[in-house]
């Protein structure tokens, strides 16, 4: 080897590419030991946890990873707050270098161009590759194996070793490629390292072993040889495979070696009968690269259209040159309309005349096939399709055993074959599906981009209805991808649409329905009708009228054909154009039973959520068999997240079907879960239909809940005067009805309305009055709510101790009736109350517990109101870099912008944080944006600070006027301290 040269692997440093990515200068590496490089810099990450979470976070630069996923990946007893703590511990080390890390709905992204990662950039240079050297280039990223230093987690070391797998398969087409150019002196040294770790990899082996062989050394060929052929022996009971083997008898026969390739070492005339390989073949990077790996058998698996048979041909004739000996493909016809499966008699007499075998020679009996096909195939290096399967009987006998040969299947349903690699085949990305209409397209596509991206959602992302609709507008040359759109547009006219030629879309779903037994179809059709967007297995069960376990049993086999789809644990749902089809073949009934079920559901989970409300049982003609443990809180938050869509969806059916009983009592038992997950447009959207309801049903109790629903959303839209208004109504309804308790809750909007407007005096006499009323009555929920908003008011008027009081004595009426939603909201008021006594760790530990606490039960209006607290108390504590970072998490969670009042608050905090950090200019625009939002939506506390704050900031004029603004404000409310 060459000095300075360096190997394939362990080469830290810079080198060639597309970007100014360098390892050691600037860029994220996983391709080794998890490193941050920085202006030649190490950065200081921390321990094995934290590499091993930024290694997750860098897997996928710039996209969110869940949080549990981060969390499964750390350790087996991590959760999310150890996430939460690692994460902010990384952001304190990379965000002031550039790699920022931001809080997501799903978790956490690192904001970074993926390019910045090693992988990433491995990943372009091997796609962009057109010799070998530029997969040289890119395998010099490697400084040893992917993910060291992380520690033992099952995952990343899963993961580590998959990511590995692509050095290995680069390596060996880049040496294959060397050796067919005559470049064989660059291999030996070259690969060395490589087969060193990888021993027992034999096509590494084995390329090494032949440029050894050609570079005349051939007791090193020899030796080489002797060393895997001992080791494979002793580490696996095993010989060398067929090629090996092969390659040492020539060595051993050769006495010159040639350079080139000889007639020995490949077939003059491999045998070849492979489908045509589409030109426009698109994506599907990660699939190939799955196929391309060392397997001997791939079962890839998918729904009707999901290009199935296209990916497999393709991955064949990429892979030619690995297998020159046959490349051979047969249809099974296992789903082919109008005849039945090819037996594997009649696939054997296919399979053995594609290979060569003589008709004549072609033996009369199934066994004495499987027999003469596995002989033939043992020395061959060679690849199989078996194209359409029907089951894993059929396929079976086919399979040649061979080390040297891969098998590929292709089939709708899930086979099980021992030993076999499965690859499930989903549809296209959304960048993928609009590559393929642009492939078929050509200009058109980039004429109209909008149209494009219409079209790709319309076909569900599937390759077959894809590639049908641009086949329609290729013919057609005057419609534009618009006009194909807008066809398109009726849910069930896009099957009749989805048909060009011999491909139908609607005929490839049927093929597979018809496989169903009766049982099966039966589901299928009554799953067709859910108004949602997914189901579990107990709404399953519910809409069926069966069993739990029995329905359990139907949908797995339903996701075995590929007619259903799971993305989540315990978790079904359709392809949109498959849940168009499970409708086209006529109603069944039973939706009725999965209203029930919602119904009752619902109304078990809020009972949980709110304990000590005023619960109606609900009016139920089916009460469910089954239906989903729900111990706590907890979980019944949980399933509320999980069921939103569809509790909405079911909502919106009983509504337009007219069953008005189900539309009143869902909206009673969903409404608290729509408002403390902020999901208010849910909300709004069912709450007329759900009054002209109660009002049909004569419902007076119903039809008020409606009202105070409508004052809810008024008061969590930041639009206080129509709330108030509101709450007067429900109020007059209340007092009418003798509905005392709805008179109290109603006074306390009616106090919550008053703090917002900064009228503090109305706010405590509503207050006050409201709690008389469910002290009285002993409704304990209520109590401990309204002990805790006369504590909040004391805080806004800038008496902390006074706040303390009340909020301590709220903390123990919270936790004495359980309610733990409010208990978080109270630690974290009592947090900022402690804050502005100056007890700062105090402070600081109840607002950690109250965040951890509404996280916990799935409260993100909670945790987000009490990531806020957390960063004004870090502030006043003087830790300012964490002050920054909870503010930036509070901001994280405000992304959507509904909740207009707690983001001025937000903007006042980050700009108090920016005025103690010496940033002046920030911080003033920090507090006119809260000064802005503040105004317009009247939360005069708020407006108050905002101005006094740029009081302080601004000089003359301007700066006077807002000082007096703010005395003006302050003496109206009788606030005797600002926040700031």
């Amino acid at each position: 080897m060459s000095p300075g040269r360096p190997r394939i692997g362990p080469a830290p440093g810079c080198r060639r590419g597309r970007t100014t990515y360098c390892v050691g200068v600037r860029g994220v590496g996983v391709l080794g030991s998890v490193e941050v490089w920085l202006d030649g810099e190490r950065l200081p990450i921390g321990p094995p946890v934290r590499r091993g979470l930024l290694a997750m976070l860098a897997l996928d630069a710039g996209e969110a990873v869940p949080v549990e996923r981060l969390a499964g990946a750390l350790r087996g007893d991590a959760g999310p707050d150890d996430v939460h703590e690692h994460v902010s511990r990384l952001r304190e080390v990379l965000g002031p270098a550039g790699f920022p890390i931001s809080r997501r709905s799903a978790g956490y992204a690192l904001d970074v161009d993926p390019s910045v990662v090693d992988l990433h950039e491995f990943r372009a240079l091997v796609r962009a590759a057109t010799a070998p050297e530029e997969l040289r280039d890119a395998l010099r990223l490697w400084r040893g194996s992917a993910l060291s230093g992380v520690g033992d987690s099952e995952v990343l070391l899963r993961i580590g070793t998959d990511v590995d797998a692509e050095r290995l398969t680069v390596a060996e087409k880049w040496a294959a490629e060397s050796l067919d150019l005559g470049r064989h002196h660059e291999v030996p040294d070259e690969l060395s390292a490589v087969v060193a770790e990888h021993p027992l990899r034999e096509e590494l082996v084995a390329l090494e072993v032949l440029a050894l062989h050609r570079c005349g050394r051939q007791a090193d060929a020899v030796r080489r040889y002797e060393e895997t052929r001992a080791l494979l022996a002793d580490e696996l009971g095993i010989g060398p495979g067929p090629r090996l083997r092969a390659l040492h008898e020539r060595i051993l026969r050769t006495d010159t070696p040639s350079p080139a390739t000889t007639p020995a070492e490949r077939p003059v005339r491999p045998r070849v009968a492979l489908p045509f390989d589409v030109p426009d073949f698109t994506g599907r990077t990660g699939e190939l690269a799955r196929l391309g790996a060392e397997a001997v058998v791939v079962v890839v698996d998918g729904m009707a259209g999901v290009g199935k048979t296209a990916l497999a041909v393709h991955a064949v004739h990429r892979l030619g040159d690995r297998y020159p000996d046959a490349r051979v493909f047969v249809d099974l016809h296992g789903f082919t309309p109008g005849r039945g499966p090819v037996s594997p008699f009649a696939a054997l007499d296919t399979l053995l005349r594609a290979i060569g075998v003589p008709p004549a020679d072609v033996p009369g009996e199934l066994d004495q096939r499987i027999t003469a096909w596995r002989a033939e195939m043992a020395a061959r290096r060679a690849v199989v399709v078996l194209d359409n399967a029907v089951d894993a009987e059929q396929v079976v006998p086919l399979l040649t055993g061979a080390p040297g040969c891969l098998t590929v299947v292709t089939s709708r349903r899930r086979l099980v074959i021992d030993g076999a690699a499965q690859l499930s085949l989903d549809v296209l990305t959304e960048s993928e599906a609009r590559d393929l209409v642009a492939e078929i397209l050509g200009a058109r596509a980039a004429e109209e981009p909008d149209e494009v991206a219409s079209l790709v959602e319309l076909c569900g992302r599937l390759p077959l209805a894809l590639r049908i609709a641009a086949a329609r507008l290729a013919h057609r040359p005057r419609w534009t991808v618009g006009d194909l759109v807008e066809r398109l547009g009726a849910q069930l006219r896009r099957l009749v649409e989805l048909k060009a030629g011999d491909r139908d879309v609607l005929a490839a779903f049927a093929v597979s329905y018809d496989h169903l037994t009766s049982e099966q179809q039966s589901m299928f059709r009554l799953l067709g009708q859910h108004p949602g967007v997914d189901f579990d297995l107990y709404a399953a069960a519910a809409l069926a009228g069966t069993a739990f376990h029995d329905a359990r049993e139907v949908l797995e086999d339903l996701l075995d054909h590929h007619l259903l789809v799971r993305r989540v644990r315990d978790r079904y749902s359709f392809h949109d154009l498959v849940r168009e089809y499970a409708r086209s073949l006529g109603p069944e009934p039973g939706v009725h039973r999965l209203l029930d079920y919602y119904l009752h559901v619902a109304h078990l989970a809020a009972d949980l959520v709110q304990p000590g409300r005023e619960s109606i049982p609900p009016d139920v003609d089916d009460v469910p068999g089954d239906v989903p443990p729900l111990p706590d809180d907890v979980t019944a938050m949980a399933w509320f997240t999980a069921e939103r869509e569809n509790l909405v969806a079911a909502s919106r059916y009983a509504a337009e079907s007219g069953s008005d009983r189900h539309t009143c009592g869902l909206l009673r038992d969903i409404g608290h879960s729509l408002i403390i997950g902020e999901h208010l447009d849910d909300l709004v959207e069912l709450q007329e239909p759900a009054l002209a309801a109660a009002r049909r049903l004569g419902d007076r109790v119903a039809e008020m809940a409606c009202l105070h629903n409508m004052t809810v959303i008024g008061y969590s839209r930041c639009r206080y005067r129509e709330a108030q208004a509101n709450a007067r109504l429900v109020l007059d309804v209340a007092r009418e009805l003798g509905d005392v308790l709805r008179e109290s809750t109603t006074l306390a909007v009616l106090g919550m309305v008053a703090h917002r407007l900064g009228r503090f005096g109305d706010a405590l006499e509503h207050y006050r009055t409201a709690l008389a009323i469910q002290q009285r009555i002993h409704s304990h929920r209520f109590v401990a709510i309204g002990i805790a908003n006369v504590g909040r008011v004391h805080l806004a008027l800038g008496d902390p101790e006074a706040a303390r009081v009340e909020l301590e004595t709220a903390l123990v009426r919270s936790r004495e009736i359980n309610e733990r939603g409010e208990e978080a909201s109270v630690l974290c008021g009592l947090g900022a109350a402690f804050s502005r006594l100056g007890d700062h760790d105090r402070a600081l530990a109840l607002l950690h517990e109250g965040v951890a606490l509404a996280e916990s039960i799935g409260n993100t209006h909670y945790a987000m109101r009490g990531l806020i607290k957390t960063a004004d108390a870090l502030r006043r504590a003087g830790d300012l870099p964490r002050a920054r970072d909870f503010a930036g998490r509070a901001f994280a969670a405000l992304g959507h912008g509904a909740s207009r009042d707690h983001l001025s608050t937000a903007h006042n905090v980050l700009g108090a944080i920016e005025r103690a950090d010496g940033r002046l200019d920030e911080a003033v625009v920090q507090h006119r944006r809260a000064l802005e939002i503040a105004s317009r939506i009247e939360y005069r506390i708020e407006q108050a600070w905002a101005l006094d704050s740029l009081a302080d900031l601004l000089d003359g004029a301007v700066a006077r006027r807002h000082r007096r603004q703010a005395d003006e404000l302050c003496a109206e409310m009788g606030v005797l301290r600002l926040p700031g």
